[in-house]
Order: C-alpha cells, then structure tokens, then sequence
C-alpha cells in the first residue's frame, strides 16, 4: 500500500525533531481530551474549504500546544481559518522551558466541521 505525502511528512518531522516525547499512554490518552477540547471549543467559524487540513501539534505536558505545522498544501492555504494560530503559547513561556517533553498529535479539520486529534 502507497505511503501517503502526508504520511510521508509525518515521518520526516518524526526523524528530524529531536524534542523529548511523551510517550507514557495513560498520558497522551489524557492530552488527547484536552487538545481536542481546547480546540474545539475555540473553533467558532464554519470550514470555507474543502479538503482536509492536517496538522502535526505539539504539545506540553499541561495541555498548551506549543507548535504546530501544516503537513499539506490545504492546510498551509488555510492555517488562519484554524484556532491553532491563537492557540499557541506565547514564545517566552515556550523559550524558557524548551527541553521540557512533549506530545505529538495530528489534528485534522475537516470540511464538514469535523474535528479529529490523534497521537
């Protein structure tokens, strides 16, 4: 079976980002809830596009995400019609404790209002 180019970016973010990741289950289980809330919660507008915007989020041990990065065209095209940008911790916090581990999700908007977050 093909490896999709988002896969692919996936794995190449994988391999080049050397951040310590939280890996413990029970953790990321939790983590998985509240970055989904946070999300959710903060998205107000309805989707203008139609493709699915996948992103590749990183997030610290108490649920603020840290980074993001688009992982297709669509969602570079349509990262301020997502609340990741006003989501994101100020960079002072993020500077001041950049070893610290965090957890990798994909989150993906969908054109029908449809929310997905996954480790």
């Amino acid at each position: 079976m093909p490896v999709s180019a988002a896969q692919q970016e996936v794995q190449t973010l994988y391999q080049t980002n050397q951040t310590a990741e939280i890996t413990d289950r029970a953790k990321l289980e939790e983590l998985t809830g509240t970055v989904y809330d946070r999300i959710d919660r903060s998205w107000q507008t309805s989707p203008t596009f139609t493709p699915n915007l996948v992103y590749r989020v990183s997030v610290s041990q108490d649920g603020a995400i840290d980074n993001f990065d688009p992982l297709n065209q669509p969602a570079k095209d349509y990262t301020q019609k997502t609340p990741l940008p006003h989501l994101l911790k100020s960079a002072a916090t993020s500077n001041s404790n950049s070893a610290a581990p965090v957890a990798k999700f994909t989150v993906i908007f969908a054109p029908t209002r449809t929310l997905e977050v996954n480790p």
